[in-house]
């Protein structure tokens, strides 16, 4: 009877040193990638404001000039610390009758291992006419 309960004993062990590196290496990967992408959602968050800002600054969009948006943004930019180059030089103001969209559409490239890059793309629209629905692309409904 006792060998049994030795022999049972012995499978209970845990894991192995094997076993643990590789849950070590797993975990660790995760944790690298975190690192590098969570940062630049952060970043995005802040875009979004800033496109948010300008809708509750007081003044209509469509009132101010193409310049007059850009250094406000970027102006939010710098307060908040958005250091990348993405959201700073790919401003566009586009113009209608009485509408305006503003978009700061970019992609960021991060390396993450040796070789291997991870880029994400961000798009980030705010039409005057529909400020509720901020920093969403703008839907074409002819298109659907």
């Amino acid at each position: 009877m006792k060998v049994v309960q030795m022999k049972s004993l012995k499978h209970q062990r845990g894991l192995g040193m094997l076993q643990w590196a590789l849950v070590i290496a797993v975990a660790g990967f995760f944790l690298l990638f975190a690192f590098k992408v969570v940062p630049l959602y952060a970043e995005n968050r802040y875009v979004e404001s800033a496109l948010r800002s300008l809708v509750s600054s007081g003044e209509k969009i469509e009132e101010m000039t193409d310049a007059e948006i850009t250094k406000k943004l970027n102006n939010f930019y710098m307060i908040n610390n958005v250091r990348s180059e993405g959201p700073t030089k790919n401003i566009k103001v586009e113009r209608e009758a009485e509408k305006a969209v503003v978009t700061v559409d970019y992609e960021t490239r991060v390396p993450l291992l040796y070789n291997i890059d991870l880029i994400l793309v961000f798009k980030n629209h705010l039409d005057s006419t529909k400020p509720t629905q901020c920093c969403k692309p703008v839907t074409n409904p002819a298109t659907k």
